[in-house]
C-alpha cells in the first residue's frame, strides 16, 4: 500500500498517495537547417515519479518548447539565439544541448563549441545504430532508432507536448509524412516525403535520444513541484 497524506477537500481530509519525483533534466535537440530547411528547437523536460518505494517507475519526456527559426538564418545567428534559451531559468546551467551537424557538418558544431556551449554533437546514419561514441562527445545514431524510439514513447504516453506549442500542428503533420522504407536488401530506412520537412521531428528524436540514455534519478525529495518554460502543462499526443 502506499504511504499516503491527508488533503483537506469540502467533505473532509481524504487520503492521496505520496508521489516521489525525481529532479528535472532538460536536453535541448537542435536539428541544423541548411538552404532549403530551417533550423527546429526542442527543450525537453525529463523526470520520473512513482507512487510508492515497491512500484514502478514511471517515465515522463515533456516537451515544454518547440521553434522553427527563419529560413536561412546565418549558422553564427543561429549559435547566438541558442545560447540566449540556454540562458534562461530554468535552463541556465542545468540544461545539455545535442546539436543534429549530419548535414551541416563538423564546421557548424565547431561554432558552437569556440561560443563555449559544449554541444553533445550527433550524425545520423542508416542501419540500427542505436548511439555509438564516434570521438569527444560525439555519436552516430541511426535515423530508424530515433524515429522508432519517438513513435514508442508517444504510444505509451512518456512522450508528451505542452498544450501551447505553436509548432504542435506542424511536428504532428511531420510525424505524418514520414514513411518506412524497405530496400531490396532489406534495410530499413525513415524518410519525409518528396518536399516535406523533418526538422522539428529529428529536433525532438535527438533529444529525446539523449534523455532516454541518461534518465533522471530519484534524491529522495516528494511532491517536487512542475517547472514551466511558460506554458500550462503537456499532454499526449492528439489522435
Amino acid at each position: 500500500m502506499a504511504l499516503t497524506e491527508q488533503k483537506q477537500t469540502e467533505h473532509g481530509d481524504v487520503p492521496r498517495p505520496h508521489i516521489w519525483r525525481s529532479q528535472d533534466r532538460f536536453v535541448v535537440g537542435v536539428d541544423l537547417g541548411q538552404a532549403a530547411d530551417p533550423t527546429a528547437v526542442c527543450v525537453l523536460q525529463s523526470y520520473s515519479v512513482r507512487e510508492d518505494p515497491i512500484e514502478p517507475i514511471i517515465y515522463r519526456y515533456d516537451v515544454r518548447h518547440l521553434q522553427r527559426l527563419p529560413l536561412g538564418m546565418s549558422y553564427p545567428a543561429v549559435v547566438s539565439d541558442v545560447g540566449m534559451l540556454l540562458q534562461r531559468e530554468p535552463l541556465r546551467g542545468q540544461a545539455e544541448l545535442v546539436i543534429d551537424e549530419t548535414g551541416v557538418g563538423r564546421a557548424v558544431g565547431d561554432i558552437f563549441e569556440q561560443k563555449g556551449l559544449k554541444p553533445v554533437r550527433v550524425t545520423i546514419t542508416a542501419g540500427l545504430d542505436e548511439g555509438s561514441l564516434s570521438g569527444s562527445r560525439r555519436y552516430t545514431v541511426a535515423k530508424s532508432y530515433l524515429v522508432s524510439n519517438l513513435d514508442a514513447k508517444l504510444h505509451t504516453g512518456e512522450l508528451r507536448f505542452a498544450k501551447e506549442l505553436s509548432e504542435a500542428p506542424a511536428m504532428e503533420s511531420e510525424l505524418q509524412d514520414f514513411r518506412r522504407h524497405v530496400s531490396e536488401a532489406g534495410r530499413t530506412s525513415f524518410e519525409a516525403r518528396s518536399g516535406k520537412h523533418d526538422d522539428l521531428v529529428l529536433a525532438v528524436a535527438i533529444a529525446l535520444w539523449r534523455a532516454v540514455k541518461h534518465k533522471p534519478k530519484f534524491d529522495g525529495s516528494t511532491d517536487r513541484p512542475k517547472v514551466h518554460l511558460g506554458y500550462s502543462g503537456a499532454k499526449g499526443w492528439p489522435r
